[in-house]
């Protein structure tokens, strides 16, 4: 875009809004970083993985020699020269016994001993003349040859995937809509097609001369497996449909998607934070009895590729020998670590000079002596190996020896390995170039000595310059290559089974082994997919015996659209929950913008569990090929190409990690990369970083970077202006076109070309190379200076330094910022409508509140968000007063009138499901049933309604259901020995506890597996009660303490009455002076009817708002006269009173309210069982014990743990103490130990204590009960 003019004014305010608004509403950008990765995945992760398994090679028939025979030139049966192949000696037996036998020809006679198996005389016969046969006609001769006789390679190619399919058990398909997933508890999963290329070779002849090779053989669309997809994605079915609105497939309005559905439940992949790879880093070993002082490491993996990075490590010892300290590489494969000059000397950088160049390559000489006194050492170690050949022998020795060419000697095979690891395993993502290795690794040395010397600080793992966090596409590749791995390696075992004994050998055409009968006996499918099903439901990321990752695939939090959005942006730091270390916790500086700076959880996940702030991206996969290509065509050198001399001055480019080019033009470089990504000629989302201090420009394509667009800005004059946003507003322009100044079409019109964008993504890495502005007094102050910075980017908004709820919160800079932190959570728990689609959805538990409304003040940010259009609360009248005591500790009070009016009335939902199973009992299979249980052959019907059932089995709709209601009637027969009447056994569901409520919906369908099954949804209407707990926007929360008729609240001289009433004591310690603002603008907002502006970091007036409240015929500081609503008087003081937002939060009485008299009890214990929902019993622990001796009520206190607890009596002896043997009724009176019978005492103690001297006697311990004085 043209350059910027002083003379073009920008509304800064305003433009800022319309830019939010265009990034905000452009498609998905919210969750652009869960959808574009899994797209990427489809178009191209799921090919790399498959493909870059091929060619797959199987071997069989190994011959180390051949065996010929043929006839003599003497013999009767001589025809001609040719030599038979021939395997054992019996293959010439059994042509000699069909052809050229006498006696086996001659005898006719059926010998019962033949089929005995027991030698006869004819046996021993036919042996004899076998012997003169071969001794007399036949001559041999044997060929080394070391070779196998069938090869076969087989290349798999991805084809394609389908919309994901319904089959039903008839037989009959369609199309899976994902509501219908959900509600008939399907996988949403659409078939994955390979293509299976296959080609034979067959070695004939003498020494395996000959060779036939059959052309390829296609085996077209073969099934891989079913892949689940996700919402939104590509390959979602919704995607296509673009013209009909998404409630027409019974879908939320405002869902975008970015989750699956796994039988029936949505889940989302949780991005994962990991350390980047092919970078280097050095770290000090904390441990000070530790071998080595510092190591320099890096993970490498090649571009492209989905494997498991290769670690190598340079490593410096602790302690000095006599030469100084070594240096030690170590290398993957490979048992020990190995010396230092050893590595460069099998990279065929055989002279010492030469490779302390390559580490000191932009040393001056002068200044070599620093480094060299580390080097001494390692030269020492490494002076008897002179050679690349030594080298090799030397590493050759310590190579960790796996499977290679067994038909090999053990020396090639050890050197066929190192030459692999070398090749593949050391810095594989420099490719194979010995000589770029050798600088690479001379780089590390140096980055190490740099360390070791404190002239470079040491790498900070917590920075978010060094991490990188993996989206569903990276984690989906590393899933599925687990799996395909699985698959081949299964797809070998297969292919061997049917060399062994396929049909194939009816014709010996080796050519048929594999043929579209045996393809799914080969391929088996179902690997791939229960795999990938198991790890999106249990969260168990890898094979099934290889839990390495758990909890990556979470259950989709939809309480609220804001819960499920923050779900979708949460990031995960690999690291376990309960570890005390407190560094990777703190918010780093680093994750400044990128990183919401006040949601997270409290406890043990605080700063595990991070979210992305509202304008941050996560970098995709962009092909790195285009970046280098340009690079190339720029004034730069290879390094393949230069002496280690000629680095000294000139500026080292890393693309990817990876070095291949040197330039001594790096500005030149640095401005023409830039201004192409401005323009679309590179990657937008590419990472361009100039460290001039350490002389290196870094260019990043890779995947998991988070970036975040700002303005540009030239001679402190951003580009953008307000001809840009006419443009916006006029449709004429894009968000694209924006980052991205080459788009020059919008709507089929075409637009004058533009040569650069006005605003950029920039990552964490490139920041550094940044100087950014954080509003526009900064570059206003700044250019009224008369010395100036010189900046080169200023922030869109500094709001944007949150999160999606933190966001939400109004003025939430005037908050303390724990309290921030706890809206954040607690907006995840608040009531609202949560999707519009909830009434054809199923979900287990659902509240929706009735009457939600748009809060009068709140932050710009929630017009664009799902949010405006499904809010979570009500504005509330509230006045902040110590009204009657009932409010104090957080609690509030409530109006029970707006109650009637609807104030926080919500609805809860709750989902029952069953189905209809078949049950095995011995050896019989026994079909259930969705019926009315009958009474007189129905068993196990007592204590249950069954009156609200239809004859079907379920409750027809509306109907009001409470405890022990029936909801669903289900039998399954008894096979009784009797003949005569059926027995049934009722298993139905019922409604428990305290729960009661109207039935909403019921759902029958059958599942995938043909089996029918019912859902059915039960509506309660719960209003706020006692105990109900509330909050603001600003981390006041509390319970209601007592629920006031309207004429008991206290009331102003206009006859208003306050909704609710809060504590003024939780105000001024927690220091949520934003609450009160908000009131304040809410106040002004409902007179002069319009919404308050509450953005965060944007300046308010409070004089200016404290006029208009007094112009509006207000008290300026929001303060009301109230009157006493039970006498009538003035209150003494004026109370603080106006609209504040309130939420209702899910945390309601009704839920957890629990008391028993009498219930069930465990059986081994007899005490009473745990748990609510079990209809349990409450703990009585010791702080409640102490309580009750306070008060001096013993009595009570036994009467409580043993009387109506698990009271028991049984019989001690006299004699010994111990525990005896005693039946009245039956007349049996004996102690074991002492052979008393006459001398018992009887003893009430609670059943837990008889076990416990039960147990300590098998222990051979002697509980002795004294009761001889009773």
């Amino acid at each position: 875009m043209q350059d910027a003019k002083e003379n073009v004014p920008f509304d800064w305010q305003n433009g800022a809004w319309k830019i939010l608004r265009e990034m905000l509403t452009s498609p998905g950008f919210l969750i652009q970083h869960q959808i574009d990765p899994f797209n990427d995945f489809l178009d191209k992760g799921l090919a790399n993985v498959i493909e870059q398994f091929n060619p797959i090679i199987l071997n069989y028939d190994f011959i180390t020699e051949q065996k010929f025979f043929k006839f003599k030139q003497d013999s009767k049966y001589y025809q001609n020269d040719n030599w038979i192949e021939y395997r054992e000696l019996s293959d010439i037996h059994k042509l000699f016994k069909d052809k050229y036998s006498i006696i086996n020809n001659q005898i006719t006679t059926i010998d019962l001993s033949e089929q005995l198996g027991t030698p006869n005389d004819k046996d021993q016969l036919l042996q004899t003349e076998f012997k003169e046969f071969v001794e007399e006609h036949l001559e041999f001769k044997t060929i080394d040859v070391n070779k196998h006789r069938y090869d076969l390679e087989i290349n798999i190619y991805f084809n394609s995937i389908t919309p994901p399919v319904i089959y039903e058990n008839n037989g009959s398909q369609k199309i899976m809509y994902p509501n219908e997933a959900r509600a008939r508890n399907f996988t949403y999963a659409s078939n994955t097609f390979i293509d299976f290329h296959f080609k034979t070779r067959e070695r004939f002849g003498e020494a395996f001369c000959n060779t036939k090779e059959h052309p390829v053989t296609i085996i077209p669309k073969v099934t891989c497996g079913k892949l689940p997809i996700m919402l939104g994605s590509k390959a979602c079915i919704l995607s296509s449909k673009t013209y009909n609105r998404k409630i027409d497939y019974e879908e939320c309005e405002y869902d975008e998607g970015g989750y699956f559905i796994v039988n029936g439940t949505e889940k989302v992949l949780v991005c994962q934070e990991r350390q980047a790879e092919n970078k280097v880093y050095v770290f000090q070993n904390s441990k000070s009895q530790s071998k080595y002082s510092h190591t320099c490491e890096i993970k490498s993996l090649p571009d492209k590729k989905v494997l498991t990075p290769k670690n190598i490590q340079v490593k410096i010892t602790s302690k000095e020998n006599i030469h100084g300290r070594n240096i030690k590489v170590s290398i993957p494969h490979i048992k020990q670590d190995v010396p230092l000059y050893v590595v460069f000397k099998a990279m065929n950088v055989t002279n010492d000079y030469d490779i302390t160049n390559y580490i000191l390559y932009d040393v001056p000489r002068e200044n070599w002596r620093e480094y060299t006194q580390f080097l001494r050492a390692s030269l020492e170690e490494a002076s008897t190996i002179t050679d690349q050949e030594m080298a090799k022998e030397y590493l050759c020795k310590h190579v960790n020896m796996m499977g290679y060419d067994r038909d090999k000697s053990e020396k090639d095979r050890r050197m066929t390995y190192l030459n692999d690891i070398i090749s593949n395993d050391f810095l594989p993502h420099l490719g194979e170039n010995s000589k770029v290795k050798a600088y690479f690794l001379g780089h590390m040395v140096k980055h190490l000595l740099d360390v070791f010397l404190k002239k470079k600080e040491v790498d900070d793992r917590d920075s978010y310059v060094n991490k990188r966090i993996d989206t569903s596409g990276v984690l989906m590749s590393n899933l599925f290559r687990q799996y395909y791995t699985k698959l081949v390696k299964d797809m070998k075992t297969n292919i061997n089974k049917e060399y062994s004994n396929g049909s194939w050998k009816a014709t010996r055409d080796f050519n048929k082994i594999i043929n579209e009968t045996n393809i799914y006996k080969i391929v088996k499918f179902s690997t791939i997919t229960t795999g990938l099903k198991f790890a999106l439901a249990t969260g168990n990321w890898g094979l099934k015996n290889n839990k390495n990752k758990q909890g990556i695939a979470q259950v989709l939090s939809r309480l609220t659209n804001n819960s499920g959005l923050s779900h979708l942006r949460r990031v995960n730091t690999p690291m376990e929950k309960t570890s005390k270390l407190v560094a990777p916790r703190k918010l780093h500086g680093t994750q400044i913008f990128y990183i919401c700076g006040a949601e997270t959880p409290e406890g043990a996940g605080v700063g595990v569990v991070k979210n992305l702030a509202l304008s941050c991206h996560i970098t995709g996969y962009s092909d790195i090929s285009p970046v280098t290509d340009l690079v190339a065509h720029l004034p730069v050198k290879k390094i393949s190409d230069i002496n280690p001399s000629d680095i000294q001055t000139a500026t080292k480019i890393f693309i990817n990690g990876a070095w291949h080019y040197v330039t001594y033009k790096p500005k030149y470089i640095v401005d023409k990369l830039r201004n192409m990504r401005r323009c679309g000629i590179v990657h937008i989302h590419t990472s361009i970083v100039w460290k001039i201090q350490d002389s290196v420009l870094e260019i990043y394509t890779d995947a998991g970077r988070c970036t975040r667009p700002i303005y540009i800005v030239k001679n402190n004059v951003p580009l953008i202006n307000d001809d840009i946003i006419n443009k916006l507003d006029k449709k004429k322009m894009k968000w694209n076109n924006l980052i991205s100044g080459s788009l020059n079409t919008y709507n089929e019109m075409v637009q004058k070309p533009l040569s650069e964008g006005v605003i950029e993504f920039i990552d964490v890495q490139e920041e550094d190379n940044c100087m950014i502005a954080i509003n526009q007094e900064k570059l206003i102050k700044n250019n009224q200076k008369s010395l100036q910075t010189r900046f080169t980017h200023c922030e869109i908004h500094p709001s944007f330094i949150q999160g999606i709820l933190a966001s939400i919160i109004p003025f939430s800079d005037h908050n303390q910022s724990p309290r921030n932190t706890y809206q954040s959570a607690m907006g995840k728990q608040a009531m609202g409508v949560y999707a519009t689609n909830y009434r054809y959805r199923m979900d287990t538990l659902a509240h929706i509140l009735r009457y939600p409304q748009l809060p009068m003040v709140s932050s710009r940010i929630i017009k664009h968000l799902p949010s405006s259009n499904l809010p979570s609360g009500i504005n509330a009248i509230v006045a902040v007063a110590s009204n009657s005591g009932y409010n104090q500790e957080d609690s509030i009070i409530m109006n029970q009138d707006s109650i009637n009016r609807g104030l926080f009335i919500s609805d809860y939902f709750r989902t029952f499901k069953d189905e209809e199973k078949k049950r095995q009992s011995s050896s019989v299979k026994m079909q259930e049933k969705f019926v009315r249980p009958a009474m007189k052959n129905t068993l196990g019907t007592q204590g249950n309604n069954y009156s609200k059932l239809t004859d079907k089995g379920f409750p027809d709709e509306n109907v009001y259901v409470k405890e022990n209601d029936v909801i669903i009637g289900k039998i399954h027969p008894i096979h009784s020995k009797k003949d005569s009447n059926e027995l049934y056994r009722c298993c139905s569901t019922s409604v428990k506890g305290a729960e009661a409520g109207f039935v909403d919906k019921v759902m029958v369908n059958r599942n995938g597996d043909g089996y029918k099954f019912v859902k059915v949804r039960i509506r309660t209407i719960r209003k706020p009660t006692v105990g109900d707990k509330h909050a603001s926007r600003h981390g006041q929360k509390g319970t209601i303490g007592m629920v006031y008729k309207q004429e008991d609240m206290p009331f102003s001289k206009l006859g208003m009455k306050p909704d609710l009433i809060m504590n003024p004591h939780a105000v001024p310690s927690r220091m949520t002076i934003a609450q009160v603002v908000e009131c304040l603008m809410g106040k002004i907002g409902t007179n002069i009817g319009q919404f308050g502006d509450a953005t965060a970091f944007t300046k308010f007036n409070e004089k200016s708002l404290g006029d208009i409240l007094e112009k509006l015929g207000f008290q300026r500081h929001c303060d009301e006269v109230l009157y006493n609503g039970r006498t009538g008087e003035q209150l003494k003081v004026n109370i603080f009173m106006g609209p504040t937002f309130y939420q209702r939060l899910k945390h309601m009485v009704d839920d957890k309210i629990h008391s028993r008299a009498n219930g069930p009890n465990v059986i081994l214990t007899r005490q009473p069982v745990e748990g609510r929902s079990r209809d349990g019993g409450l703990r009585f622990g010791e702080m409640e014990r102490d309580c009750i001796l306070s008060h001096g009520a013993s009595q009570f206190l036994k009467e409580t743990l043993q009387d109506r607890s698990d009271n028991y009596r049984m019989y001690t002896c006299k004699k010994c103490g111990l525990v005896s043997s005693v039946n009245k009724k039956a007349k049996i009176n004996f102690c074991k130990n002492c052979d008393n019978n006459t001398s018992f005492a009887e003893v009430r103690v609670p059943y837990a204590m008889k076990l416990f001297i039960q147990e300590l006697e098998t222990m051979c311990v002697a509980p002795r009960l004294n009761t001889k004085k009773y």
